[in-house]
Protein backbone atom coordinates (compact mmCIF):
# COMPACT_ATOMS: atom_id res chain seq x y z
CA UNK A 1 0.00 0.00 0.00
CA UNK A 2 1.30 3.47 -0.86
CA UNK A 3 0.34 6.78 0.63
CA UNK A 4 1.11 9.66 -1.67
CA UNK A 5 1.94 12.99 -0.17
CA UNK A 6 0.40 16.03 -1.82
CA UNK A 7 2.77 18.43 -0.09
CA UNK A 8 4.51 20.68 -2.60
CA UNK A 9 7.61 21.04 -0.48
CA UNK A 10 8.98 19.69 2.77
CA UNK A 11 9.96 21.62 5.85
CA UNK A 12 13.51 21.01 7.07
CA UNK A 13 15.20 22.40 10.14
CA UNK A 14 18.32 24.38 9.31
CA UNK A 15 20.15 27.22 10.92
CA UNK A 16 20.61 30.02 8.47
CA UNK A 17 24.33 30.71 8.28
CA UNK A 18 23.64 34.41 7.97
CA UNK A 19 21.85 34.49 11.33
CA UNK A 20 23.41 34.35 14.76
CA UNK A 21 23.93 30.86 16.08
CA UNK A 22 21.66 31.60 19.08
CA UNK A 23 18.73 32.46 16.79
CA UNK A 24 17.71 29.36 14.82
CA UNK A 25 15.17 29.77 12.02
CA UNK A 26 12.79 27.44 10.26
CA UNK A 27 13.20 27.67 6.49
CA UNK A 28 11.85 25.65 3.60
CA UNK A 29 13.82 23.55 1.17
CA UNK A 30 14.73 20.04 0.11
CA UNK A 31 17.50 17.56 0.77
CA UNK A 32 19.06 16.41 -2.54
CA UNK A 33 19.87 12.95 -1.16
CA UNK A 34 16.19 12.22 -0.36
CA UNK A 35 13.19 11.73 -2.61
CA UNK A 36 10.35 14.17 -1.98
CA UNK A 37 7.93 12.71 -4.48
CA UNK A 38 6.43 9.74 -2.66
CA UNK A 39 5.88 8.73 0.96
CA UNK A 40 5.45 5.00 1.46
CA UNK A 41 4.22 2.74 4.25
CA UNK A 42 5.48 -0.84 4.29
CA UNK A 43 3.07 -3.59 5.42
CA UNK A 44 4.56 -6.82 6.69
CA UNK A 45 3.63 -10.18 5.11
CA UNK A 46 1.90 -11.18 8.37
CA UNK A 47 -0.25 -8.08 8.32
CA UNK A 48 -1.22 -8.70 4.69
CA UNK A 49 -2.61 -12.10 5.70
CA UNK A 50 -4.67 -10.67 8.57
CA UNK A 51 -8.25 -11.85 8.18
CA UNK A 52 -11.19 -9.48 8.52
CA UNK A 53 -12.38 -11.54 11.49
CA UNK A 54 -9.14 -10.71 13.32
CA UNK A 55 -9.84 -6.99 13.19
CA UNK A 56 -11.96 -5.84 16.12
CA UNK A 57 -13.93 -2.60 15.90
CA UNK A 58 -15.99 -1.90 18.99
CA UNK A 59 -19.32 -0.19 18.47
CA UNK A 60 -20.07 3.10 20.17
CA UNK A 61 -22.66 3.06 22.94
CA UNK A 62 -25.91 4.62 21.80
CA UNK A 63 -27.87 6.91 24.16
CA UNK A 64 -30.90 8.03 22.15
CA UNK A 65 -33.20 9.20 24.93
CA UNK A 66 -33.20 8.84 28.70
CA UNK A 67 -35.76 6.04 28.42
CA UNK A 68 -33.89 4.20 25.64
CA UNK A 69 -30.59 4.45 27.49
CA UNK A 70 -32.13 3.23 30.76
CA UNK A 71 -33.83 0.30 29.02
CA UNK A 72 -30.69 -0.87 27.23
CA UNK A 73 -28.55 -0.49 30.36
CA UNK A 74 -30.94 -2.62 32.41
CA UNK A 75 -31.54 -5.28 29.79
CA UNK A 76 -27.88 -5.69 28.85
CA UNK A 77 -26.41 -5.37 32.36
CA UNK A 78 -25.98 -9.13 32.94
CA UNK A 79 -25.58 -10.16 29.32
CA UNK A 80 -22.29 -11.53 27.92
CA UNK A 81 -19.99 -8.96 26.36
CA UNK A 82 -20.60 -10.35 22.88
CA UNK A 83 -24.35 -9.75 23.22
CA UNK A 84 -23.82 -6.15 24.33
CA UNK A 85 -21.44 -5.62 21.43
CA UNK A 86 -23.92 -7.18 19.00
CA UNK A 87 -26.78 -4.93 20.17
CA UNK A 88 -24.79 -1.71 19.86
CA UNK A 89 -23.40 -3.03 16.58
CA UNK A 90 -26.94 -3.36 15.23
CA UNK A 91 -27.74 0.20 16.28
CA UNK A 92 -24.57 1.60 14.72
CA UNK A 93 -24.49 -0.50 11.55
CA UNK A 94 -28.19 -0.98 10.79
CA UNK A 95 -30.04 2.01 12.27
CA UNK A 96 -28.00 5.13 13.02
CA UNK A 97 -25.61 4.83 10.09
CA UNK A 98 -23.91 7.00 7.48
CA UNK A 99 -25.29 4.87 4.64
CA UNK A 100 -26.97 7.16 2.10
CA UNK A 101 -28.76 4.84 -0.32
CA UNK A 102 -32.46 4.39 0.48
CA UNK A 103 -32.54 0.75 -0.65
CA UNK A 104 -29.51 -0.09 1.46
CA UNK A 105 -30.83 1.79 4.50
CA UNK A 106 -34.20 0.03 4.27
CA UNK A 107 -32.60 -3.41 3.95
CA UNK A 108 -30.22 -2.79 6.85
CA UNK A 109 -33.09 -1.60 9.04
CA UNK A 110 -35.10 -4.75 8.30
CA UNK A 111 -32.09 -7.00 8.89
CA UNK A 112 -31.27 -5.14 12.11
CA UNK A 113 -34.77 -5.75 13.48
CA UNK A 114 -34.40 -9.44 12.62
CA UNK A 115 -30.97 -9.67 14.24
CA UNK A 116 -32.39 -8.02 17.36
CA UNK A 117 -35.19 -10.61 17.43
CA UNK A 118 -32.58 -13.38 17.35
CA UNK A 119 -30.94 -11.86 20.43
CA UNK A 120 -34.29 -11.39 22.18
CA UNK A 121 -35.37 -14.98 21.49
CA UNK A 122 -32.07 -16.55 22.54
CA UNK A 123 -30.73 -14.41 25.36
CA UNK A 124 -33.72 -12.87 27.14
CA UNK A 125 -36.79 -13.93 29.09
CA UNK A 126 -40.26 -13.15 27.79
CA UNK A 127 -40.78 -9.82 29.60
CA UNK A 128 -37.23 -8.68 28.89
CA UNK A 129 -37.50 -9.73 25.25
CA UNK A 130 -40.71 -7.75 24.79
CA UNK A 131 -39.20 -4.59 26.30
CA UNK A 132 -36.00 -5.04 24.31
CA UNK A 133 -37.84 -5.30 21.00
CA UNK A 134 -39.98 -2.28 21.87
CA UNK A 135 -36.83 -0.27 22.61
CA UNK A 136 -35.14 -1.47 19.42
CA UNK A 137 -38.21 -0.51 17.38
CA UNK A 138 -38.10 2.97 18.94
CA UNK A 139 -34.50 3.33 17.76
CA UNK A 140 -35.53 2.02 14.35
CA UNK A 141 -38.27 4.64 14.21
CA UNK A 142 -35.80 7.38 15.16
CA UNK A 143 -33.50 6.21 12.35
CA UNK A 144 -36.27 6.92 9.82
CA UNK A 145 -36.37 10.60 10.80
CA UNK A 146 -32.89 11.07 9.33
CA UNK A 147 -32.25 14.34 7.51
CA UNK A 148 -29.05 15.75 6.03
CA UNK A 149 -28.18 19.44 6.05
CA UNK A 150 -27.51 20.30 2.37
CA UNK A 151 -24.80 22.81 3.30
CA UNK A 152 -22.93 21.21 6.21
CA UNK A 153 -23.82 17.60 5.32
CA UNK A 154 -24.50 17.00 9.01
CA UNK A 155 -26.93 14.18 9.77
CA UNK A 156 -29.81 14.86 12.17
CA UNK A 157 -32.35 12.57 13.84
CA UNK A 158 -35.51 13.53 15.68
CA UNK A 159 -36.07 12.02 19.12
CA UNK A 160 -39.35 11.81 21.03
CA UNK A 161 -39.94 13.97 24.13
CA UNK A 162 -38.02 12.69 27.14
CA UNK A 163 -38.85 12.56 30.82
CA UNK A 164 -36.64 11.84 33.84
CA UNK A 165 -36.56 8.26 35.10
CA UNK A 166 -39.43 7.80 37.53
CA UNK A 167 -41.36 10.85 36.31
CA UNK A 168 -45.12 10.38 35.73
CA UNK A 169 -46.45 9.57 32.26
CA UNK A 170 -47.95 13.07 31.95
CA UNK A 171 -44.58 14.74 32.60
CA UNK A 172 -43.97 17.77 30.40
CA UNK A 173 -40.52 18.90 29.30
CA UNK A 174 -40.74 22.68 29.21
CA UNK A 175 -37.85 23.08 26.78
CA UNK A 176 -39.53 20.68 24.34
CA UNK A 177 -42.75 22.62 24.64
CA UNK A 178 -40.89 25.89 24.27
CA UNK A 179 -39.19 24.64 21.12
CA UNK A 180 -42.55 23.61 19.69
CA UNK A 181 -44.62 26.67 20.53
CA UNK A 182 -42.19 29.55 21.20
CA UNK A 183 -38.80 28.80 19.61
CA UNK A 184 -37.78 32.46 19.93
CA UNK A 185 -38.15 32.15 23.72
CA UNK A 186 -35.96 29.06 23.65
CA UNK A 187 -33.30 31.04 21.79
CA UNK A 188 -33.41 33.69 24.54
CA UNK A 189 -33.18 30.99 27.22
CA UNK A 190 -30.16 29.36 25.65
CA UNK A 191 -28.45 32.71 25.16
CA UNK A 192 -29.04 33.59 28.81
CA UNK A 193 -27.59 30.25 29.94
CA UNK A 194 -24.48 30.66 27.77
CA UNK A 195 -23.89 34.24 28.93
CA UNK A 196 -24.59 33.55 32.61
CA UNK A 197 -27.68 35.75 32.73
CA UNK A 198 -30.97 35.21 34.58
CA UNK A 199 -32.37 32.26 32.61
CA UNK A 200 -34.52 31.08 35.52
CA UNK A 201 -36.99 33.94 35.13
CA UNK A 202 -37.40 33.16 31.41
CA UNK A 203 -38.22 29.54 32.23
CA UNK A 204 -40.63 30.47 35.04
CA UNK A 205 -42.47 33.00 32.88
CA UNK A 206 -42.92 30.45 30.12
CA UNK A 207 -44.04 27.76 32.60
CA UNK A 208 -46.75 30.09 33.94
CA UNK A 209 -47.91 30.86 30.42
CA UNK A 210 -47.88 27.21 29.34
CA UNK A 211 -50.01 26.18 32.32
CA UNK A 212 -52.83 28.39 31.02
CA UNK A 213 -52.63 27.19 27.42
CA UNK A 214 -54.82 24.09 27.41
CA UNK A 215 -54.47 23.85 23.64
CA UNK A 216 -50.69 23.63 23.98
CA UNK A 217 -50.93 20.92 26.63
CA UNK A 218 -53.36 18.88 24.54
CA UNK A 219 -51.24 19.08 21.39
CA UNK A 220 -48.02 18.35 23.30
CA UNK A 221 -49.43 15.25 25.01
CA UNK A 222 -50.95 13.92 21.81
CA UNK A 223 -47.62 14.31 20.07
CA UNK A 224 -45.72 12.67 22.94
CA UNK A 225 -48.07 9.68 22.82
CA UNK A 226 -47.27 9.01 19.18
CA UNK A 227 -44.22 7.05 18.17
CA UNK A 228 -41.92 8.97 15.86
CA UNK A 229 -41.91 7.45 12.40
CA UNK A 230 -43.43 4.17 11.31
CA UNK A 231 -41.47 0.95 10.89
CA UNK A 232 -44.54 -1.22 10.56
CA UNK A 233 -44.46 -3.01 7.23
CA UNK A 234 -43.08 -6.01 5.43
CA UNK A 235 -39.72 -7.26 6.64
CA UNK A 236 -37.95 -9.33 4.03
CA UNK A 237 -36.04 -11.16 6.76
CA UNK A 238 -38.84 -11.35 9.33
CA UNK A 239 -39.47 -15.09 8.91
CA UNK A 240 -35.88 -16.17 9.49
CA UNK A 241 -35.62 -18.94 12.08
CA UNK A 242 -34.14 -17.91 15.42
CA UNK A 243 -33.89 -21.49 16.72
CA UNK A 244 -30.12 -21.43 16.33
CA UNK A 245 -27.47 -19.19 14.83
CA UNK A 246 -26.86 -21.76 12.09
CA UNK A 247 -30.52 -21.80 11.05
CA UNK A 248 -30.80 -18.04 11.36
CA UNK A 249 -27.82 -17.45 9.08
CA UNK A 250 -28.91 -20.04 6.52
CA UNK A 251 -32.43 -18.62 6.30
CA UNK A 252 -31.18 -15.05 6.10
CA UNK A 253 -28.65 -15.88 3.38
CA UNK A 254 -31.38 -17.56 1.32
CA UNK A 255 -33.62 -14.51 1.71
CA UNK A 256 -30.79 -12.18 0.68
CA UNK A 257 -30.17 -14.29 -2.43
CA UNK A 258 -33.83 -14.02 -3.41
CA UNK A 259 -34.36 -10.36 -2.51
CA UNK A 260 -33.25 -9.04 -5.90
CA UNK A 261 -30.51 -6.72 -4.61
CA UNK A 262 -28.25 -5.31 -7.33
CA UNK A 263 -25.36 -5.59 -4.92
CA UNK A 264 -25.46 -7.93 -1.92
CA UNK A 265 -22.05 -7.01 -0.50
CA UNK A 266 -23.35 -4.43 1.96
CA UNK A 267 -25.93 -6.80 3.48
CA UNK A 268 -23.77 -9.94 3.59
CA UNK A 269 -20.93 -7.96 5.20
CA UNK A 270 -23.39 -6.80 7.85
CA UNK A 271 -24.58 -10.36 8.45
CA UNK A 272 -21.02 -11.64 8.73
CA UNK A 273 -20.15 -8.95 11.27
CA UNK A 274 -23.17 -9.89 13.39
CA UNK A 275 -22.19 -13.55 13.26
CA UNK A 276 -18.56 -12.86 14.21
CA UNK A 277 -19.63 -10.71 17.14
CA UNK A 278 -21.74 -13.53 18.58
CA UNK A 279 -18.78 -15.86 18.26
CA UNK A 280 -19.29 -17.84 15.04
CA UNK A 281 -16.21 -17.27 12.82
CA UNK A 282 -17.48 -18.68 9.50
CA UNK A 283 -20.45 -18.06 7.28
CA UNK A 284 -22.91 -20.89 6.85
CA UNK A 285 -22.73 -22.31 3.32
Amino acid sequence: MKIYSSTQYDLNLYINSKQHTDKPALITGTIPELSHDTDTVEISPAARKLAASDIVNHSAKYFGTVQINDSLNRLLKDQPSEVKEAVYGIIQSNFITDVTGEEERSALLELGLTQAKYIADNYMKDDEAAEFMNTIRQIGAISKTRTVDPETKEIHYETPPQRPIGAPDDYIDLTDMMQKFEPETLDKLQEAIVNGKDWGSILRTFAEKASTRKDWLKEYREGAAKQIGDIVGENRFGNASTASLTEFLKDTKDMIANAGFKNTGFITDNLEAFMRTLGSPKMVE
